[in-house]
C-alpha cells in the first residue's frame, strides 16, 4: 500500500510540472505557477518521506 502511495505522489509530481511549464510558457500565468511550485513540493516532500521505508 505504501508502494502505491508513493507511485500516486510521483505521478502527481509529473502532472505539475507538465502543468507549472505550461502556466509559465503558454499563459504567462506566474500566480498559479508558484502556487502550484509550492503544491509539487509537498508532494515531492511526501514522496521523499515514503521513499525512506524503501532504503
Amino acid at each position: 500500500m505504501a508502494k502505491e502511495l508513493l507511485q500516486d505522489h510521483e505521478s502527481v509530481v509529473k502532472s505539475l510540472r507538465t502543468s507549472i511549464d505550461d502556466c509559465e510558457e503558454k499563459y504567462e500565468d506566474k500566480g498559479t505557477a508558484d502556487f502550484l511550485t509550492g503544491l509539487m513540493q509537498d508532494h515531492e516532500k511526501m514522496a521523499w518521506q515514503l521513499r525512506q521505508y524503501f532504503v
